[in-house]
């Protein structure tokens, strides 16, 4: 705990230099992404670059970190959106305009959320020699493929029992999807919540993709015996996992040409039990009266999807294979719908495999919704992994020692909590991507410079 307290009260000292003494590079990349560089006058030699950086205002928790030293740097999503290898080459070129202006960085970071933790996670893979560490938060570290199976399995279910033979789009979404597909999502959900019998049902999918039960921040957390408010808080989940795989989905399909998601061999009786421990789902069948075993049966009966190999091919660098070169410290809301905390289980599943838990640490924190992490949480997350990477030890990076770094920052709340996320049930392993690829006679596809993941045996 000394060696917590001293270096985060060193990182405070720091911020004696005033968080406005900086100087502001603006630009585009050779592709034409924007990118912004904030360099303080006293740089303590660590840079932090992410994705979307670019295009958003300087938050309290950079402020901060611009005061203590830190240069922060990054681009946007503009161009590049869900090619994600693209993203991470545009991580690097920040980092060579970076260092061609200022001088070598000492800890070249990646810092990111959302497709910006996904992207960082990517990056340090595929250029495991240019970054020093990586702070990734709400990242969908499941990989691309497995991210995309599991809210595959949440819409493939509602469909199936709240609107068979319907129109509505699982895959191969399309180009009106704002005007057509969303509302049409909408309103199939708001009719099954007006009976016992579609909240059973909209349950039901919404747990086969491992959606937290509260991820409304303007609403209260369910209580454990508000069965009633529980379900709502599941329909919440689905309707926003709808709107992103609307959204996302769209942009992935069309970058790769096809389809990255597959379901085929999937007993969804199996999935359900498996997810269902406390037969929350199965309560809830019982009270509005409807046989699960018909709509099981239902299921079971469902045409299946497959996923196109060439597609699998162009998202490849996305599949994570655990092989950490250097450290990373993830961080995760408890009631995230679309980086659910179970993805941060299938990427802590292939860190272990990998023989490289030393590498990686993992925090959460008790929040609902998508990355909405405060200044603190933040800062202290950055301390923790410069921590790591200077001194080769982690500090405590329990709930506690989250804790106490975020309240040596000195930026209000924090929520660190201890957790233990529930097992990834759809895990999608570099092994089975390159076995497939091979199978398929198709290479998978990186960038020019970027490394690809390996098949890693235990």
């Amino acid at each position: 705990m000394k060696r917590i307290i001293a270096i985060a009260c060193a990182a405070i000292a720091c911020a004696s230099h005033a968080a406005d003494t900086f100087s502001t590079t603006e630009g585009k990349l050779k592709d034409g992404t924007p990118y912004r560089i904030d360099m303080p006058a006293h740089w303590n030699g660590v840079v932090l670059i992410g994705l979307d950086y670019a295009s958003k205002p300087r938050t309290p928790d950079v402020q901060a970190l611009l005061g203590e030293g830190y240069a922060m740097a990054g681009t946007t999503r503009e161009l590049s959106g869900w090619a994600i290898q693209r993203a991470a080459a545009n991580a690097i070129e920040t980092l060579d305009l970076v260092e061609a202006k200022y001088g070598k960085a000492q800890l070249p970071i990646q810092l990111g959320q959302s497709q910006g933790g996904h992207t960082a996670s990517v990056s340090v893979q595929a250029y495991p020699e240019r970054w020093r560490g990586a702070v990734v938060k709400c990242g969908g570290l499941s990989g691309s493929v497995a991210q995309w199976q599991a809210k595959l399995d949440g819409l493939f279910v509602a469909k199936a029992l709240l609107a068979p033979g319907s129109a509505l789009p699982v895959t191969n979404i399309p180009d009106d999807w704002q005007k057509t597909a969303i509302p049409a999502w909408n309103a199939v959900l708001d009719k099954a919540l007006e009976t016992p019998a579609g909240r059973a049902r909209i349950a039901f999918a919404a747990r086969v993709a491992q959606l937290p039960e509260w991820s409304v921040p303007a609403k209260p957390e369910p209580a454990a015996d508000d069965v009633d408010a529980r379900a709502r808080g599941l329909a919440d989940s689905l309707r926003s996992l709808v709107r992103q795989a609307m959204s996302s989905r769209h942009q992935i399909e069309h970058l790769s040409g096809g389809n990255i998601s597959a379901n085929t061999g999937v007993d969804y009786g199996a999935l359900l039990a498996a997810v269902d421990e406390d037969e929350l789902v199965r309560g809830l069948y019982r009270s509005a009266g409807v046989p699960l075993a018909a709509d099981l049966a239902v299921l079971e009966k469902t045409p299946r999807l497959s996923a196109d190999p060439k597609a699998l091919a162009y998202v490849a660098t996305g599949v994570f294979d655990g092989d950490l070169k250097v450290p990373v410290l993830t961080l995760n809301g408890l009631g995230d719908e679309i980086s659910p905390t179970a993805s941060q289980q299938a990427f802590q599943q292939a860190v272990d495999k990998a023989g490289k838990g030393a590498m990686l640490r993992q925090a959460y924190t008790h929040s609902a919704g998508h990355c909405g992490f405060t200044p603190a949480e933040t800062v202290a997350s950055v301390h923790a992994l410069v921590t790591r990477v200077r001194s080769g030890q982690w500090p405590d990076t329990s709930a506690a020692g989250m804790s106490a770094l975020a309240d040596a920052s000195k930026l209000g709340q924090s929520r660190f909590v201890p957790f233990t996320p529930a097992v990834f049930q759809r895990p999608y392993t570099t092994c089975t991507l390159l076995h497939t690829l091979k199978d398929a006679g198709v290479a998978p596809f990186a960038l020019p410079g970027q490394a690809l993941p390996a098949c890693v045996s235990p």
